[in-house]
């Protein structure tokens, strides 16, 4: 296992469950300081989540970096980056939705 990875990965799913748990979207860069929210407690769950499952991620690349042969690796790389993409235009969406 990767620690590094892993210690990332731990310290992004803090911060996520940081953000969810206070309701600190003041955190996040894609909730301008003088927009109106219209809900608070979905723009935090939005947000954390997002990141909790970004920290998710680490974890597993910090256990496929060090198990795992390149080919897979590439392979697992290969398909995690459309997927994050798609996942992070439909969190950006959502919480677009959420301002006013």
């Amino acid at each position: 296992m990767d620690w590094m990875l892993v210690l990332i990965g731990i310290l992004i799913i803090g911060f996520g469950g940081y953000i969810w748990h206070f309701k600190q979207i003041n955190l996040l860069s894609n909730v301008p300081r003088g927009a109106r929210i219209i809900d608070k407690d979905k723009a935090a769950r939005l947000g954390g989540s997002y990141l909790i499952l970004i920290g998710i991620c680490f974890l597993l690349f910090g256990y496929v970096v060090k198990n795992l042969s390149s080919a897979v690796i590439s392979i697992v790389v290969a398909c995690f980056i459309p997927i994050n993409m798609v996942v992070l235009v439909s969190y950006l969406v959502a919480q677009s939705k959420n301002m006013k």
